[in-house]
């Protein structure tokens, strides 16, 4: 189980914290950060960087006990994971020709990439309005978004003006 996690570590450059009985300083707690793996006839080692002691060195893997791998950076899915959002002039305006010369919009739409992890924080700094019809007060979100299917799943969405889970049921 230990080699296991030991492998997948550093397949995928993960850290891991373990537990390491050491002949010279007894049980610790190690943050390491392995490598590779040696086996030099007699038993296996993990060749790692030891945050500890600021250094690399070698530590045998029947030594290492309760190994667990720090989260993997990219296994953040919404992070990773890029919507589309569609901006248009909110419907209530009486100019929508000057909300699309602000925002130097093509065809009267912006279209703005971000990654999901985010676009909660965007749609309210900019005081999109998130209701699926366009309710909130024109006069404060100049802009709404049109394709509000697009945040289904999207966990910083809650920060969205008007945002509801509900309305995209």
């Amino acid at each position: 189980e230990t080699l296991g996690t030991v492998a997948r570590a550093i397949h995928r450059g993960l850290a891991l914290s373990v537990r390491y009985q050491s002949l010279s300083s007894g049980a610790s707690i190690r943050d390491i950060v392995p490598l590779a793996l040696i086996d030099n006839g007699l038993r296996w080692h993990v060749r790692a960087y030891d945050r500890k002691k600021s250094r690399f060195g070698d530590f045998v893997i029947n030594r290492i006990s309760h190994a667990k791998a720090s989260p993997d950076p990219m296994a953040d899915e919404q992070w990773n994971h890029q919507i589309e959002l569609e901006l248009v002039p909110h419907p209530a305006l009486p100019h929508p020709k000057a909300i699309e010369a602000d925002y130097g919009m093509s065809g009267g739409v912006l279209k703005v990439l971000t990654r999901a992890a985010v676009a909660g924080y965007a749609l309210g700094r900019w005081s999109v309005d998130c209701s699926p019809k366009h309710s909130l007060d024109s006069s404060r979100h100049h802009l709404w978004l049109r394709n509000p299917r697009v945040l289904d799943g999207v966990e910083s969405a809650v920060l969205a003006p008007g945002f509801s889970e509900k309305a995209l049921s």
